[in-house]
């Protein structure tokens, strides 16, 4: 998912400065992205925090599962 995040991503906004309509999320990236949402749910905002400083995230991480999410 790592390297299919950025690709995705990028995608989507080469298709949007085109005009075109983006293509629906495929099934396994909605699964993962699915999956993700409820592990953070169930870790809760404790487990978050206290995983922060392992976690190697940047804005563009962020904004890109934002984009992915929709």
């Amino acid at each position: 998912m790592l390297l299919q995040r950025p690709l995705r991503a990028k995608g989507i906004l080469l298709l949007r400065e085109s005009g075109m309509d983006e293509p629906p999320i495929d099934a396994e990236t909605r699964d993962r992205l699915a999956e993700l949402a409820q592990l953070e749910r169930a870790m809760g905002k404790a487990g978050m925090l206290a995983l922060r400083p392992l976690m190697i995230a940047t804005g563009r991480d962020i904004w890109q599962l934002t984009l992915l999410g929709r």
